[in-house]
């Protein structure tokens, strides 16, 4: 089983995971499960706990331009996710290398980050941007394309 989770939280941009997982849930690809964690923080290590495989889906702000997707292996998170800023009590990243460390993440799997400006965490709005908006399909073939490696169980971490 693939665990496909959006991770956000409902205020612009920052909403951009939850979007795709609920894209996703409409018709979730074979053999997956789709969830939508609103701001999981450490809850993150009990959602990657006993699966075979993760894709997590976040917001991420690292400078590049807005829509930008970024694609990170579990191991590459590790090495390269503290340059992303996270809204999150604890951050994507940091929940990762913690369930990893305590034997509590899958072996396979990475994320996919999508590029949005800074969300203020009292925005009056809880629409994405249209920049955030024209990364989703793009994000949603990626993700297909993830779960068809992750089937046939390719290492991310050797074609990143």
């Amino acid at each position: 089983m693939i665990q496909i989770i959006g991770i956000g939280a409902p205020f612009g941009d920052d909403a951009v995971g939850l979007e795709v997982a609920q894209i996703l849930a409409i018709q979730p690809p074979p053999g997956c499960e789709v969830v939508a964690a609103d701001r999981p923080g450490a809850g993150l290590i009990d959602l990657l706990d006993g699966i075979e495989a993760a894709i997590l889906i976040d917001a991420v702000c690292s400078g590049a331009p807005i829509g930008t997707v970024h694609e990170l292996s579990f191991a590459e998170l590790a090495r390269h996710g503290g340059r992303f800023v996270s809204s999150h009590e604890l951050g994507v990243a940091a929940a990762v290398q913690l369930a990893r460390k305590l034997g509590r993440a899958p072996a396979r799997g990475g994320m996919l980050g999508i590029e949005v400006a800074a969300v203020p965490l009292d925005a009056p709005y809880s629409f994405l941007s249209p920049d955030a908006k024209r990364a989703v399909p793009e994000v949603l073939v990626r993700v297909r394309r993830w779960v068809r490696r992750l089937t046939y169980r390719f290492d991310f971490a050797q074609s990143a």
